[in-house]
């Protein structure tokens, strides 16, 4: 316990955003293809793609605090570090990283082949101010991820180091941030003409109307096909989805499913995004009912969740078995899943109820405004009143909704996390959040409180997924939730984007570069 007592309290909690572990040098995952491999023919760079995003009050990434700008400007910079479809770490900017054997510092090697949109090369003085700006800034999308830095130094032109000022698990995805060059920044006390390292090239900007960017053919990575894009400003999400109804703009990101019918109806591009939003069925173990597993596993076999992918979710959602996403690189695969067995959930309440002529009574809360969940609730009660219980659903608005939860004044749980990137599930199962943190079923056990301490101060590749097969296999058997799905949003584009866009929560723009436009 010495260890936990240290270092629970450096986890941000899941909806705040949060920082992944990578890994450097021989375990870094290759993206980048020979240099003869970058560039396309010119004849191939052409056409324009028109998306849309609100007024930016600063083109600087890193003083930032707007998602939808944050988006755009990821055509424009480059991370450090980026993150892949597995949620892991990857190399960027960064070539390589090491961290120490105690996970407080990491030492990081540039690429020597990265340049700013003006020419010159991107090195660690650029780093470095970018740390400095994040630093001191009041407000950012980034600045959690530098919390926990003690200091850092030019090793050289391309190497540089980080101390932290605590061990922990999630150091290398503290490098995923923007990095700004200096020679630009540090002379201009406020930006309105961008220069990146990015995929795309800013060219001009007109307030409250639009900005232009154009190809950066010399990327470090691969370039891409499209000449231009126009990024227009509108106001709000309901005034952009009624341009891309009437063609104003070719791209949109939604979580709304409702606008599935009219994409079809114009044969638009639909591309799945995986995110980080987690339902859950969860328990509150001083109910002495449930705190008898029998009666969690009892509720995890009438859960029939391929149906509820279909029926609740759209199709618009991946079945989750425990809260790793199940295309992370920790996911564990390997292990027996409850599938749906009425019978057997039967079985289970009558050994819990003896020979007791009575049904076990419990409250299912849900919050009103959501309508998945609500019908969930509903699927619920019918299952659990057909195996002997008497159930009722609780419907609340958000407000009241949170204050049932905060107060711990419910028997089941029908809600969701916002996750982070690094996977620490310390705030929902350590003993220690069961009373006043964000534990709210109250779940108490040592042996998953030392599992999530070996996982959070897990420092090697491999360390980690050991210790992440670990701790699934405990919450999985210990049940103190049921993980239902991680939800998925959705990008429509206009059929005249041709390939195979791959967005991610953390940038819709993922693989534009394999894109292009068909002038037809």
């Amino acid at each position: 316990m010495r260890m936990i007592k240290l270092f629970r309290y450096i986890v941000a909690f899941a909806i705040l955003p949060l920082i992944l572990v990578g890994c450097g040098g021989d375990n870094a995952i290759e993206q980048n293809k020979e240099n003869s491999d970058k560039q396309v023919s010119s004849s191939k760079i052409a056409g324009e793609l028109v998306i849309a995003t609100r007024i930016p009050k600063t083109f600087n990434p890193l003083l930032n605090t707007d998602s939808d700008i944050d988006q755009v400007l990821k055509l424009v910079y480059d991370t450090l570090v980026d993150i892949n479809d597995e949620i892991k770490p990857v190399k960027s900017i960064a070539e390589s990283w090491q961290v120490n054997d105690i996970g407080t510092s990491v030492n990081i090697k540039l690429r020597n082949d990265v340049f700013w949109h003006d020419g010159q090369n991107l090195t660690t003085e650029d780093v470095i101010y970018s740390l400095d700006t994040l630093r001191n800034a009041q407000e950012s999308l980034y600045k959690k991820n530098v919390k926990n830095i003690l200091s850092y130094e030019v090793v050289d032109k391309y190497n540089l180091k980080i101390v932290y000022n605590k061990p922990a698990g999630d150091i290398p995805y503290t490098l995923y941030f923007p990095i700004i060059p200096k020679h630009y920044y540090d002379v201009k006390t406020e930006v309105t003409e961008p220069l990146g390292s990015g995929k795309y090239k800013f060219i001009s900007y007109e307030p409250s109307k639009q900005i232009k960017l154009e190809l950066n053919e010399k990327y470090f990575k691969k370039a891409g096909n499209i000449k231009n894009i126009v990024i227009k400003i509108i106001q709000d999400k309901t005034v952009e989805e009624e341009a891309f109804k009437q063609n104003q703009i070719d791209f949109i990101y939604t979580d709304k499913l409702n606008m599935q019918k009219y994409a079809k109806d114009k044969k638009s591009n639909q591309f799945e995004c995986e995110t980080l939003y987690y339902d859950f069925l969860g328990f509150n173990l001083r109910n002495n009912y449930l705190n008898d597993k029998r009666v969690r596993q009892a509720m995890a076999y009438i859960i029939d969740k391929k149906s509820f992918l279909n029926k609740y979710y759209l199709g618009f959602a991946d079945i989750a078995d425990t809260p790793i996403h199940p295309n992370s690189w920790l996911y564990l695969k390997d292990m027996t899943r409850y599938s749906y067995d009425k019978r057997r959930a039967e079985k289970l309440v009558r050994e819990v109820l003896g020979d007791k002529q009575e049904k076990i009574n419990l409250r299912i809360l849900v919050n009103e405004e959501n309508y998945q969940r609500v019908n969930i609730a509903n699927y619920l009660k019918n299952e659990l009143d057909s195996i002997g219980f008497n159930t009722t659903i609780e419907k609340y608005n958000m407000q009241d909704y949170m204050k049932k939860i905060d107060n711990r004044d419910f028997d089941i749980l029908l809600g969701g996390w916002k996750l982070s990137k690094f996977p620490d599930l310390t705030f929902m199962f350590n003993s220690g959040e069961s009373d006043t943190g964000k534990n709210y079923g109250g779940y108490k056990d040592a042996q998953t409180d030392l599992l999530l301490e070996k996982a959070f101060i897990s420092f090697q590749e491999e360390d980690m997924r050991v210790a992440y097969k670990e701790l699934q296999k405990r919450i999985y058997d210990e049940l103190p939730y049921i993980s239902i799905a991680f939800r998925k949003n959705i990008v429509y584009t206009n059929p005249k984007l041709k390939g195979e866009l791959k967005p991610l929560e953390w940038n819709v723009f993922n693989n534009i570069e394999s894109c292009k436009i068909n002038s037809k």
